[in-house]
């Protein structure tokens, strides 16, 4: 079955256009048939939206018998964790990096998103008659679930000095609002921090991984600076001379560090086709072998374990250590790192500087009606281009209506004008 709804990341869409109350109510009584009496929780990050879609979702899945535990502001990966201290689903109301006026619906089980199959599911009983329940569920607050989760993480991290430390922290107007700040603190760590509005209009804006520059022209204090995406679940570094360390980048020295400590399972690192050649180059070198999986931390996930390997990520900074969380957690990626960078007593710029970045270059081309990936002279240009040494990936997003083609090589000016001309030819 081909879903309709569903993309890489959960439901995602415009609010009020594709993705609307009407829908989300549908959605609660889908997964609420299938969970039956027990309970969900429900999250969010800080869109104005959020307030309209939870309560659609709540009674969606109130009127099946339901109950819903409602957490309020909190990170994706923090739900994760409760759904897997509880044993329950859980669904979070976020469109993660995508700016303000989008919103989305992730749903989890476990501390795992629940698989194709049952997205699948919900969306066939999505589009037939609902179950008559003659029970009603009940909502109430779960507000107790942040000091879970950050106890959690505490305990992680219990060996994790960072007293006398400073720290820049782009909390990107989102979620990480709620949390971040007062681990780095718990920690010793003396915070700078910038965009922790929770007004739902600023998220994303100028800010967060999409706009790393921010913090690393804006921070002033901090030694080590972190910036995090809308829903948390991502996280770019920059380092004490202002540079901003990719996700590529924050893999390398993760699995590098990991390695010495004897943690790194399989001698494997999973990353995706948008990896740089760098990363691998640098990998290889140390007997670490990269997979690479389809874009999203889904499919990462999947791979990780299927191969028994507890490291896996994508360039954006989405970034899953599975020996510490099911899923991308960009809290427990910035303490990873912390921790890497004080054990090996080097400098951030300094492990950056060890992994090759090869000139990568993304291009996104609306994607219409006419667009077509079938094109003869696109694949002629792609075998053409890729036969010269280039890596050419041309995909369309799971989470926003474009075509993404990135093209990467040695000669930037050369993949530039790669990127281009693929990119007038998508357009016609």
């Amino acid at each position: 079955m081909k879903v309709k709804y569903f993309g890489t990341d959960g439901i995602r869409g415009v609010f009020g256009d594709t993705l609307t109350d009407e829908l989300a109510f549908k959605v609660g009584k889908a997964l609420g048939e299938i969970v039956g009496e027990g309970k969900v929780l429900i999250g969010k990050d800080t869109r104005v939206s959020g307030d309209s879609l939870e309560a659609a979702l709540a009674a969606g899945l109130t009127s099946m018998g339901v109950d819903v535990l409602s957490c309020g502001i909190l990170p994706t990966p923090a739900v994760a964790l409760l759904t897997r201290i509880t044993r329950s689903y859980g669904v979070v109301i976020s469109a993660s990096h995508n700016p303000p006026e989008y919103n989305g619906i992730k749903i989890m089980k476990n501390g795992y998103k629940i698989p194709d199959e049952m997205e699948e599911e919900i969306e066939r009983r999505m589009e037939g008659e609902f179950q008559k329940r003659y029970v009603v569920g009940k909502i109430r607050p779960f507000r107790e679930g942040k000091d879970m989760y950050i106890g959690a993480v505490l305990e992680m991290f219990k060996d994790l000095d960072l007293s006398g430390k400073s720290v820049s922290l782009d909390l990107a107007n989102g979620a990480t609002t709620t949390t971040a700040k007062d681990v780095f603190e718990f920690l010793g760590a003396e915070v700078e921090v910038f965009n922790t509005s929770q007004d739902g209009l600023l998220i994303n804006q100028g800010c967060g991984t999409t706009h790393p520059k921010f913090l690393a022209e804006e921070m002033k204090r901090g030694r080590i600076g972190f910036s995090f995406d809308g829903d948390g679940d991502r996280v770019i570094a920059v380092d004490e001379g202002r540079n901003v360390v990719n996700g590529d980048k924050i893999i390398g020295i993760l699995a590098e560090g990991m390695m010495e400590e004897g943690r790194l399972r399989e001698s494997v690192v999973v990353g995706t086709v948008m990896t740089n050649g760098g990363l691998e180059e640098y990998l290889g070198k140390r007997g670490i072998r990269l997979v690479r999986t389809k874009v999203g931390d889904k499919y990462v996930l999947e791979e990780m374990l299927k191969s028994g390997a507890n490291l896996g990520g994508e360039r954006s900074g989405h970034i899953i250590i599975l020996d510490r969380s099911t899923t991308g957690d960009g809290l427990i990626t910035a303490l990873e790192l912390m921790r890497v960078v004080e054990r090996l007593k080097k400098n951030l710029s300094d492990l950056a500087k060890e992994i090759p970045d090869l000139p990568q270059v993304t291009r996104n081309v609306k994607r219409t009606e006419k667009t077509s990936l079938e094109n003869g002279r696109l694949k002629e240009l792609i075998e053409k281009h890729s036969a010269e040494g280039y890596r050419i990936v041309v995909r369309p997003s799971g989470t926003e209506p474009v075509i993404r083609i990135t093209v990467e090589g040695k000669d930037r000016n050369r993949v530039e004008k790669i990127a281009e001309e693929l990119s007038r030819i998508l357009e016609g």
